[in-house]
């Protein structure tokens, strides 16, 4: 599997998380977010350690309005684990190491 984040939008959601063989954690983000930007390092060393695990993307909440509505996105940054598209866990941690004690608490 990929360990890099993939950026999905509204167009391609269904084949990035909602047909992935992986569950998906799904970083709900802004580039004007400065918390969202502090985020990305802890979440791009994630990606190589649990490339077999999960598939880490990003959504844009301005550029994929819908999918903060689906969501229910009140505010940014927001991690949600998903399994076919749908949320099984938020995840509130926000450094690699608490992440990832959430993520192996979570995962199989």
């Amino acid at each position: 599997m990929a360990s890099t984040i993939i950026a999905v939008d509204e167009d391609n959601f269904e084949a990035e998380v909602v047909n992935s063989a992986l569950p998906v954690l799904i970083d709900f983000w802004a580039p004007w977010c400065a918390p969202c930007r502090a985020l990305l390092p802890a979440l791009e060393a994630l990606a190589p350690m649990y490339s077999d695990a999960l598939k880490i993307v990003k959504i844009d909440i301005d550029a994929s309005p819908a999918l903060k509505a689906k969501f229910n996105v009140q505010s940014i940054p927001q991690l949600y684990l998903a399994s076919a598209g749908a949320p099984i866990a938020r995840l509130v941690s926000r450094t690699r190491t608490q992440l990832a004690a959430e993520l192996d608490d979570i995962l199989p």
